[in-house]
């Protein structure tokens, strides 16, 4: 009898923050008991040329590559360290901007099966402020979304540790 795998390939949305990776190890046990491919993805802002006088960002081209070849090396540091648990996984870093929008259309256009991202817990106002990345990638893709709470996941671990 063939065995059934209901997830392939399964996309982690990274934007460099702690809150960010929490997502990881929910991903790292699915893509392991489904034998699928893991994507760690980052999506990064270009900086705004066409808004900014060149004379102005010059002075911050050199922090702004240094900040993108750090994450760039986080992403192959987190990659090496999965492959070595034995989990079958690739880094893709998309520049744009629109970040809820360029995830949604890769997740659309690659065969992902299964998006997991953490959650940034904004509420309220500042969730109607500044938006819902989540909120946004739940509705805009066409596969199922798990979205870990990193304020529950703290929660939880501070229990078990006594």
């Amino acid at each position: 009898m063939a065995e059934y795998r209901r997830y392939k390939r399964i996309v982690v949305p990274l934007d460099g923050s702690g809150w960010s990776r929490r997502a990881v190890p929910h991903a790292v046990d699915l893509a392991r008991s489904n034998g699928a491919e893991l994507i760690l993805l980052h999506v990064y802002h270009p900086p705004a040329h066409e808004y900014v006088d060149q004379i102005a960002l010059a002075g911050q081209e050199t922090q702004l590559d240094e900040m993108l070849e750090q994450m760039k090396q986080d992403l192959i540091g987190l990659r090496t360290e999965l492959r070595e648990e034995g989990i079958n996984v690739r880094t893709q870093m998309i520049e744009g901007r629109g970040t809820s929008n360029i995830i949604c259309e890769y997740v659309n256009n690659e065969n992902v099966d299964l998006v997991i991202m953490a959650t940034h817990g904004r509420k309220g106002l500042r969730k109607l402020i500044f938006g819902s990345t989540a909120d946004e990638i739940v509705n805009g893709v066409h596969v199922p979304v798990l979205l870990v709470n990193p304020d529950k996941e703290e929660h939880e671990t501070s229990d078990t540790d006594g």
